[in-house]
């Protein structure tokens, strides 16, 4: 069973421990077209791991007590096996600054149970939709946008450019869904 707490300054240890490898197996193609955004697969000949660093947008106090942000941890028994980083944009969204699942966890619920959290936040702060940024080489967290009612929004094929390989032939795929 799966557990879901906001973080306190208790839990700031285990801030980040679920950002862990995961697998990239291919890329999104992405075109433009009619308004919409659309896409299809293409997958690796091997499969590779990659880590992205901890998002450091933000301090871990600034999550605690703040009506702008907010962060989630998820528990298996004693275990970290999840975290979600939201804030309010000047937008109207809830923002997903950062959702992650431990290694050990992918594939039982967790970023199910971590996303539910984000839109039953957003609605309590009065926000309509919530948005997440990933890359398109990021097939696993594309699939499960879908899965869960995302839609391609825009993106960005400069965001990286600047940070040398591997990141700066990514692109940005940004992603809304409205609640």
């Amino acid at each position: 069973m799966i557990n879901i707490i906001e973080l306190t300054a208790a839990k700031i240890g285990d801030l980040h421990r679920a950002n862990q490898p995961f697998d990239i197996i291919g890329r999104l193609n992405l075109t433009f077209n009619n308004g919409r955004w659309e896409h299809s697969e293409d997958f690796t000949c091997a499969t590779a791991e990659k880590q992205y660093p901890n998002y450091d947008g933000a301090t871990p106090s600034d999550y605690i007590g703040s009506q702008d942000r907010i962060a989630y941890l998820a528990y298996d028994d004693d275990r970290c096996a999840g975290q979600l980083l939201l804030a309010k944009t000047w937008n109207g969204y809830a923002h997903i600054e950062d959702i992650s699942v431990a290694k050990t966890h992918r594939g039982q619920g967790v970023g199910t149970a971590l996303l539910a959290k984000a839109c039953e936040w957003a609605k309590a702060s009065n926000l309509a939709a919530l948005s997440v940024e990933c890359q398109d080489n990021n097939l696993l967290a594309s699939r499960f946008f879908i899965k869960h009612g995302f839609e391609i929004g825009g993106v960005n094929t400069q965001l990286y450019a600047m940070l040398g390989k591997p990141y700066s032939t990514e692109t940005a795929v940004f992603w809304y869904k409205k609640l």
